[in-house]
Order: structure tokens, then sequence, then C-alpha cells
């Protein structure tokens, strides 16, 4: 059993401040040309969370926001509640200022002055910072190294699938993330970062519960083949067979991950005889009414998240198994409502994958953390989700994006079912509602952007390492587990390129989960004596101007509500 109770003490309050003098790398609109703006990063603690980049009527949304992301960002890795914190940007400019390039240099620069550190003064970077911190493409990257060339930089950090493509005369490097350039910056920098994969098996305390798993993986298996005989010998029936030939192969070894892919297997198979036949056929062929079993999760669930009510002390990793049951059943529930069958089906399978996950949901199970902290992290991520919709929107100037569910609804619809949820005090459901609506933005991004399979597999190897400090995630631990044991199987059998990446990247999120717990009980800046004395001094770094960002986003289309549909985890 693990208990962190101790870990979660607040240490006393103390005043911080550093000002920043940044020279930030942009493009002129005017003449296309690399240019370098002025500007003043300014961090001071107490505060109260604001963010305020000015002159606020020169400055656009996208830049506004991005900086907000970015500080969060570094603050959570750093362990630190942005809450507690004022920043403060200001422009040293008389021209609008806009777009996302800066915010990967700023939540790097915002890493290192938390721990009482310098970036190099022959270093700059631009980029554009993730919501769980990738480095992005951004547009114009060889005229800003140009211009940091011109200003005197010796070396320039870009994102690294833009590193190969510039040659200037300067030193140009790739990375991945903005932790990963926070170490780049600083030779006083120790990154938690690691080129090794996160280990695939889940701490043994969830390794005893995740055997929970094993009835619905063989539901699932059991349904499935029940249905092979009525589903033609083309390619859809054979990736169903292999996909039941590998959910037997790991159900020992690994339970979730065989009934995840168990899950896709069935929704395969179901899907295809509820087309052709309608959904009354399927649920009579299978033996499940999609009415009796959304019943009984809702039932399931709602008494699990009885028990959790009143108490002041929660198992964390209970929970997160609440979290996930309850964000699969507001799934259900919605799917439910529609009369195509295919979604009809989706709905039946999340329902029971709701009532898999709360089989975890026991408020014992796991490190043990107060009841009234899950409920603060759970509106700061509500809070992250806005924010988050708030930033892609901007830079985009509209997302058409579509959560995969049947209503074709906007994601603001879900962040009012989310306060709502607040309001209730349905935590539980609130944060497992933002934690998907970030994650499915993530993948755009992610999608969109190109990303390299190793960037995100270190990213994810890092929060991993990072949450294991501060208390591992049930749900991330499940999911590293199927995305490094399965997920290129999987991705092989349905031909669908962008598995294993849409998990690693929920697991992401999920670890940012933990890392927010441990952040938001700070009272302090933590930049403490121990670390290097903050001696500010006029010195560049990078960033952003007038620009439009370069990126590609990915929209949600039927065809990712169909991936998605198939192939998200149970």
């Amino acid at each position: 059993m693990f208990i962190l109770l101790g870990v979660y003490s607040q240490p006393a309050l103390s005043e911080y401040s550093a000002r920043i003098k940044l020279g930030l790398l942009a493009v002129d609109g005017a003449t296309g040309n690399g240019i370098v703006v002025d500007a003043w990063l300014s961090i001071t603690s107490p505060g109260s969370g604001r963010v305020v980049v000015e002159p606020r009527d020169l400055v656009e949304e996208s830049t506004a926001l991005s900086t907000r992301v970015a500080f969060y960002l570094a603050s959570i890795v750093d362990g630190i509640n942005p809450g507690l914190f004022d920043v403060r940007v200001e422009f040293e400019t008389d021209t609008p200022v806009g777009g996302p390039s800066a915010s990967g240099f700023m939540a790097a620069a915002s890493l290192l002055a938390l721990r009482g550190l310098l970036p190099d003064t022959d270093t700059t970077m631009t980029g554009m910072v993730s919501l769980t911190g990738f480095i992005l493409p951004v547009a114009g990257v060889s005229d800003k190294v140009a211009a940091a060339k011109s200003a005197g930089y010796k070396r320039v950090l870009v994102p690294l699938s833009e590193a190969g493509n510039i040659s200037n005369g300067i030193d140009v490097e790739g990375v991945c993330t903005f932790e990963e350039a926070a170490s780049r910056l600083s030779s006083g920098y120790v990154s938690a970062l690691t080129h090794e994969k996160p280990p695939i098996q889940p701490p043994e305390p969830i390794r005893e519960k995740e055997v929970e798993f094993s009835h619905h993986a063989q539901l699932f298996m059991e349904k499935a083949t029940a249905l092979l005989d009525e589903i033609p010998r083309d390619d859809t029936r054979r990736a169903i067979m292999a996909l039941l030939d590998k959910a037997r192969e790991a159900l020992d070894k690994s339970p979730y991950s065989a009934a995840s892919i168990a899950f896709m297997a069935l929704y395969m198979a179901a899907s295809s005889i509820a087309g052709q036949h309608g959904f009354d056929y399927l649920e009579e062929k299978i033996g499940l009414s999609l009415d009796t079993v959304l019943a009984n999760a809702s039932s399931t669930v709602e008494a699990r998240l009885q028990e959790f009510s009143g108490r002041s002390v929660c198992g964390l990793w209970g929970y997160e198994a609440l979290a996930a049951a309850s964000i699969r059943l507001y799934l259900a529930e919605h799917a439910a409502d529609s009369t195509k069958p295919d979604v009809r089906t989706l709905a039946l399978l999340r329902a029971l994958s709701a009532e898999s996950w709360a089989r975890l949901a026991d408020p014992d199970f796991g490190p043990k953390v107060p009841c009234s902290l899950l409920g603060s992290v759970a509106e700061f991520f509500v809070d992250y989700m806005q924010l988050s919709y708030n930033y892609i929107r901007s830079i985009v100037g509209h997302v058409v994006f579509h959560i995969p569910m049947p209503d074709d609804r906007d994601v603001s619809a879900w962040i009012s079912d989310a306060r709502k949820s607040l309001e209730e005090g349905n935590y539980p459901l609130a944060l497992g509602l933002a934690l998907y609506v970030v994650s499915s933005l993530e993948e755009s991004l992610a999608h969109g952007s190109g990303l390299p399979s190793t960037c995100i597999e270190r990213h994810m190897a890092f929060l991993e390492k990072l949450s294991w400090m501060r208390g591992p995630s049930l749900p991330a631990s499940l999911l590293i587990e199927y995305a490094l044991g399965y997920g290129s199987y999987v991705e092989n059998v349905l031909g669908d390129p962008f598995i294993q990446e849409s998990l690693e990247v929920d697991t992401a999120v999920w670890l940012l989960h933990s890392l927010a717990i441990r952040a938001l009980t700070a009272e302090a800046a933590q930049a403490s004596t121990a670390r290097a004395p903050l001696q500010w001094s006029d010195y560049y770094l990078a960033g952003i101007a007038a620009e439009a960002a370069l990126i590609a986003l990915i929209g949600y289309s039927l065809a990712l509500v169909s991936r998605r549909a198939r192939a998200e985890e149970v």
C-alpha cells in the first residue's frame, strides 16, 4: 500500500520575484524578415494565479492564452501551484503581437526561473507548446534563425521536425518538449528526461487489482466469438480473429490490455451485425440489452460515487477508476440516444466498460489523499479544459472539433456539463470529462503536427518518472502497459497508424493529473535558497511576434470518430 499523506504536506509561504528581459524571435508581417521583439517576463509570489500579457490592446488572444498554458505546465511539472503566482509579460511594441510560437520558450524559461536558474545567454528558441508540453512546429523558423544569428546568438532550439531543414551558419538543435528545452538552455538544470521507455508492468498493487478486468475481457471475447459465424470471410473477419487471438494471449499477462483488445474485436463484429440486421437483432444474438446494461452501469457507478461521499481521505487509484467509469458511462448514455445501429452498439460496449472500471473504484484503493484536494484538482482541470479549447481555437480561428459522440455537440457543451458536475459535487465525472477533452485536443495537435513517435514515448516516460516520485496514476499505468505491450500489434491489424500515439497521449494527460495533485498542495515559491540565486540581467531569449501558426490540425471528422470508437482503450 502506498501512503502519500506526508508527500502532500504544505511548505510555508515565501516571497519570490523574477523579472527577465526577453528578446523574442518573430517574423515581420510586412517584410517577411525575421526580427527580435523585446519583452519582459515577470513571475512573482504571493500571487493569485493571474497571467497578464500587455499591452492588452496590441496582444492577440493566442499569445495571451499560450503564455498561460506555458506557465501552468512549467509550474505543474515543477510541483508548484500556479495559483500562488502572478505572471506578467510586457511587450515593448506599438504594433500587434500574435501567435503561440514563443510559448515553448516561455514554458522552458519559466521552469528554469522556478528552479532559480538562468538560461544560457547565447541560446535562443522558438516553438509552440502543446497541452502536455510538446514543442510543435511554427511558421517562419528559418527567418527567425537568421534573426537570431544577426542578434549574436550561437545556438537556436527549434521543434525537432524543423531541425534538419535549416542551415544558416548557426547551431540549430531540435527539441521534443519544453522540459528538454530547459535542460539545453541551462547546464545547471537536472533533467528527469530519459531516453528509456517507461516500465511496462504496473506497480504490484495495481497488478493485483487489474485482474478485475478479466471478467469483461472474457465476456467480450465470448460475445465476439459467437458473432463470427455471421461475419463474411473477409478482411474484417480476419482482423476480428487476430484481435481475439491476441486478447486470449494477453489475458493472464495483462487483463486490462486483453479487455481493450477484445473490446475492439467485439465492436467490429457487433457493429457489422447491427448494420446488416439492425440493433434489436444484435441484442438478441448476444443476449445483452442496451437498456439493462446501461441501467446496471449507472447503478454501479452511482453506488461507487456514494461510497466516496463524506470521506475526508480517499484512495487515489479508486478515485481515478471512478472518473474513468464515469466518463465511459457519460459516453454510453449520450450514444444510447442515437438511432444509428453502430452508435448504439458503441453505447452498449461503453456501458460494459464503465461497469468494468467501476469494479476498481474502491475508496480505499491506492495512495491516500485528502478528498477535498481531489475536488480542487478536478476544478483545476475543468478550467484547464476551457483554457485548452480557447487556446487551440484562438490559433485556427474556429475548431470544428467533434468529440466522438453522435450528437455533434461542440466542446463547449462538454465544458458546460463538466461545470454542472462540479456544482453537483460529482468531481469524478467532472475530472473524466476534462481529461477526455484535453486528451482529444492534444491528439489533434500531435497528429496534425507530425510529432515523431520517439518524442511522444520520451515525454510519456518523463512524466511517468515524475509521477512515480509523487504517486503513480492507475489509468496511466494500465495505458502504458497496453500501448507499449500491444499498441503496435493492434495498429498493424487495423491498419491505423495513430492507435499507439492516441494511447500515449491519453497516458500523458492522466500523468498530468498525478502531477497536479502534488502541485496544488504547494503554498510556496519553491525556488529555494538551496537553488542558485537569481541575478537577472538584460539578455535575450526567443519567441514570437505577429505571425500565423503553422499548425495542421487534423479535423475530428467522422473518420476520427470511427477510429476512437474502435481503437480507444476499454
